[in-house]
């Protein structure tokens, strides 16, 4: 079942972000800060956020546990039109990749993006990612090589690709 947060969730959003962080990156972002998340402090960040409503934060749900999540709003890109939205994150339990969730919660994304408005919609994803990578691709999202940006965790410098696709 794919549903709204409620600030109650906030506990079970943060392992599940936390868990996919250190799966999904290992290899990709330096040991050193992957052994160092903290499920409290994502906790709390997800509490307020889910508080707030910006971004809009929806969880899959199986067996009433939070298997994963999709935070998504208008795009953050400095000088982005209106009509275009961002996925911010799609994250899904390890043990549930593969499995369709991911696919569900961004089915619920697009439409929720579209009853906003939002004509197109963008997402970041490191260059290394590729499993991600494969997964927005079969979505229907384009690479724009253009738009590339580096960031620096711990350390090491990552390169993040913005992909687009139109919503219409």
């Amino acid at each position: 079942m794919i549903r709204q947060a409620k600030v109650n969730d906030a506990r079970k959003v943060a392992e599940v972000h936390v868990l996919t962080w250190q799966k999904a990156y290992a290899g990709i972002v330096p040991d050193s800060h992957l052994t160092f998340l903290s499920i409290d402090k994502r906790e709390e960040f997800w509490r307020q956020t889910i508080k707030e409503g910006n971004p809009e934060l929806w969880v899959a749900e199986k067996e009433n546990e939070v298997v994963g999540w999709v935070a998504f709003g208008p795009s953050r890109d400095a000088g982005a039109d209106a009509f275009v939205g961002e996925v911010e994150a799609i994250y899904v339990h390890p043990d549930r990749w593969s499995s369709g969730t991911g696919k569900l919660l961004w089915l619920k994304a697009q439409e929720r993006l579209v009853a906003r408005k939002f004509e197109e919609v963008t997402l970041w994803v490191l260059e290394e990612n590729i499993r991600a990578i494969n997964f927005y691709l079969a979505a229907g999202f384009k690479a724009d090589m253009e738009s590339t940006k580096d960031i620096t965790i711990a350390g090491k410098v990552l390169r993040e690709v913005r992909y687009q696709r139109n919503l219409g």
